[in-house]
C-alpha cells in the first residue's frame, strides 16, 4: 500500500524555502528603500545609474516577495486540506510491530 499523499510530498521542506525567500526578498525590499531614499539627492549622471539599478533591483525584490507570499500561502493551505483529508480517510490504526521476526529467529536458534 502506498503512502497518503501528504507523506510523499515534502511540505516542511517547501515551506522553509518559501519563508527564507520571503525573508530575504523582505529585507532587500528595505535595503533598496534606504539606497533610494539617499540616491534621490543628487543630479549626477553616476546617481542616476545607481537610481535605475536600485529601481530595477526593487522590482525583482517585488516580484519574488509576491512570489514567495502567495507559493507560501497556497503550500500552507494544501498541506492543510491534505493533512485533513488524509486523516478522515484513514480506516483504522495498524498495529504496531515493537520486534522484528528476525529477532525471534535469532533467540531461539
Amino acid at each position: 500500500m502506498s503512502k497518503p499523499l501528504v507523506d510523499r510530498i515534502p511540505f516542511a521542506k517547501i515551506v522553509t524555502v518559501l519563508a527564507v525567500v520571503f525573508g530575504i526578498a523582505l529585507g532587500m525590499c528595505g535595503l533598496t528603500a534606504v539606497l533610494s531614499s539617499r540616491a534621490m539627492g543628487g543630479n549626477g549622471g553616476a546617481l542616476r545609474s545607481i537610481q535605475m539599478f536600485v529601481i530595477s533591483m526593487g522590482v525583482v525584490e517585488l516580484i519574488a516577495l509576491l512570489l514567495s507570499a502567495a507559493g507560501l500561502f497556497l503550500t500552507v493551505i494544501a498541506w492543510v486540506v491534505l493533512a485533513a483529508l488524509g486523516s478522515l480517510s484513514r480506516k483504522g490504526s495498524e498495529p504496531q510491530r515493537l520486534f522484528d521476526d528476525s529477532d525471534d529467529e535469532k533467540k531461539s536458534g
